[in-house]
C-alpha cells in the first residue's frame, strides 16, 4: 500500500511523457494457465488507457517520448487462446519464449509458437533455454542457456533473435557481456524507468504492470515508478 501510494504520488508530480516498457505474463478470459495472469478485460483497460494519453504502442521504441513496448514473459497458452483481442486491438507484442518449457502444461506448444510467429503483431524473442537464474551460473551453462535458446527459436520460427530478457529479473555485468557476446542486441531488465535511461547500453527498463488498477496503471505511465529503481536494483542485479 505504501509503494503504491508513492508511485501515485510520484505519477502524479512527474507526469512524464518519456516512453516505457511495460510486461505481463500471460492474459485470461475464463480458464487461468498461471497465477500471473491478467484478466482479459483489465488488459483491454489498459490499452485503453495508453492510447487516451497519447502513447502509441510500438513494436520496438525509437522514440524518447510517447511510445510503448509492451511483452509477455514465459510463453504461457493464454495469449494463443486470446489472440483475437492482439489482432482486434492491433497491439504489437513482443513474447520472450523459453524453448525448453514448449509443449509443457500451459505452455505454448512447438506448432502453436509457429503460429504465432507468422503474425505480424507478434514478436518471438528469448527467455532463456530454461529459465534459470543466469546470475548464478557457471560460465559453461550460461553460454548454452543463452546460445540454446537462440538458436532453436530461430530454428522454430525461421527469424533471427536479437533481444533477451532476463528470467527471474536476475542479471549481472558478465551476464550482460556474455549476451552481447552470443548476439543478443537488446536485453530486457526487470528494473522499471525511461526506457531511454538503460542499465548499461542497450539493457533496457520495464516496468510490471500485469496487475495495476486504473489509477495505478496511468501513475506508472507517467513515470511513477522511477524511484523504485534503487530498491530494484538491489534485488535483481549482482556484481
Amino acid at each position: 500500500m505504501i509503494k503504491n501510494s508513492i508511485v501515485n504520488i510520484f505519477g502524479y508530480l512527474k507526469n512524464s511523457r518519456n516512453s516505457k516498457a511495460i510486461f505481463y505474463h500471460d492474459i485470461h478470459s475464463s480458464k487461468l494457465f498461471t497465477n500471473m495472469s491478467t484478466p482479459l478485460d483489465m488488459f483491454e483497460k489498459h490499452i485503453k488507457i495508453i492510447r487516451e494519453m497519447g502513447f502509441e504502442i510500438v513494436s520496438e521504441i525509437t522514440e524518447e517520448k510517447n511510445q510503448i513496448e509492451i511483452s509477455f514473459d514465459d510463453g504461457f497458452v493464454g495469449i494463443f487462446e486470446n489472440i483475437d483481442i492482439i489482432n482486434r486491438l492491433k497491439i504489437p507484442i513482443t513474447l520472450f519464449i523459453i524453448p525448453s518449457f514448449l509443449g509443457e502444461d500451459n505452455f505454448l506448444t512447438k506448432k502453436q509458437l509457429v503460429t504465432m510467429s507468422k503474425n505480424p503483431l507478434i514478436n518471438i524473442q528469448s527467455h532463456t533455454f530454461s529459465h534459470k537464474d543466469l546470475s548464478n551460473l557457471s560460465e559453461e551453462i550460461l553460454i548454452s542457456e543463452l546460445s540454446n535458446s537462440k538458436t532453436i527459436l530461430e530454428d522454430i520460427c525461421e527469424k533471427e533473435i536479437v533481444s533477451l530478457c532476463y528470467p527471474m529479473g536476475m542479471f549481472s555485468e558478465n551476464v550482460v557481456s556474455k549476451s552481447k557476446e552470443i548476439g543478443y542486441k537488446r536485453q530486457y531488465s526487470s528494473l522499471p524507468g525511461i526506457y531511454e535511461n538503460e542499465v548499461f547500453p542497450e539493457v533496457k527498463r520495464r516496468s510490471l504492470v500485469q496487475f495495476l488498477n486504473v489509477n495505478q496503471f496511468k501513475n506508472i505511465l507517467k513515470g511513477g515508478d522511477d524511484f523504485l529503481n534503487y530498491w530494484y536494483t538491489k534485488k535483481y542485479f549482482t556484481k
